[in-house]
């Protein structure tokens, strides 16, 4: 479980930006919208705020190091079924289309696999934060477009083994504020693991180009950002996923 420094450093470093907004208003100031009256408790919108805001610092600070400016995506929370630029989505989905994450925050797919500590449901809005960084930072990946299957295939390896990827370089920008802990690490990995194309559950799951790539590759690529330092450490164009 996420301990209670990441919230409390987290909300802390809101309140003493520019305009600091009250921890109430934190929501607002770091993009999350809600539709829906009853799209979620206060305490699990309070930590996808602060998970929000984690990952404009550090998304942020990558870009202007790279000397170019983030531009930070929308979080769309929903219950059910929400109609989309990229059409009708349920459970969590980024859309290149709008730049948008929309977000059941009862987090459906977790509750499928029995994870749902903070960490787990972090690691997901990690992991769209990466489809938006590879959105906006044109990351190299081939375009598919002589119906070649096999090749599709592993493109969609390569985007999404990319996103774990990116989602170990925020959790090692986190856990080096000190505020993580091994047991949050080990349930990234379960998350991961749990989520592999290999699972016999996920076997039925997605189109048929649609591959997110096995427990372990998932956990690797992960890793190797958790080792990383920059957005060239998750290069899955030009390295054997």
């Amino acid at each position: 479980m996420v301990r209670l420094s990441l919230v409390t450093a987290s909300l802390l470093a809101i309140a003493t930006r520019p305009h600091a907004p009250t921890i109430s208003e934190a929501a607002e100031v770091a993009k999350v919208a809600t539709p829906a009256a009853n799209a979620g408790n206060d305490n699990v919108k309070q930590l996808l705020s602060v998970v929000l805001a984690e990952t404009e610092d550090f998304w942020g600070a990558t870009f202007k190091a790279g000397g170019s400016t983030y531009e930070e995506p929308k979080l769309v929370l929903f219950t059910g079924l929400i109609a989309t630029a990229c059409g009708p989505v349920s459970g969590t989905l980024y859309c290149a289309a709008d730049h948008k994450i929309y977000l059941d925050p009862a987090f459906p797919e977790l509750q499928q696999i029995g994870l749902t500590g903070d960490f787990a449901k972090a690691l997901i809005v990690a992991r769209e934060v990466g489809h938006h960084v590879q959105t906006i930072s044109a990351v190299p990946h081939a375009d598919i477009t002589d119906g070649n299957l096999e090749a599709a295939i592993i493109r969609s390896e390569q985007v999404e083994l990319q996103a774990d990827c990116f989602a170990g370089l925020w959790s090692r920008y986190v856990w080096d504020r000190h505020l993580l802990e091994d047991s949050d690490l080990t349930e990234a990995r379960d998350l991961l693991r749990s989520l592999g194309d290999d699972q016999v559950a996920n076997a039925s799951k997605g189109s048929t180009a649609t591959r997110n790539g096995t427990s372990e590759q998932r956990i690797r690529w992960y890793d190797r950002g958790l080792a990383g330092k920059a957005i060239a450490d998750c290069n899955t164009s030009d390295n054997p996923l």
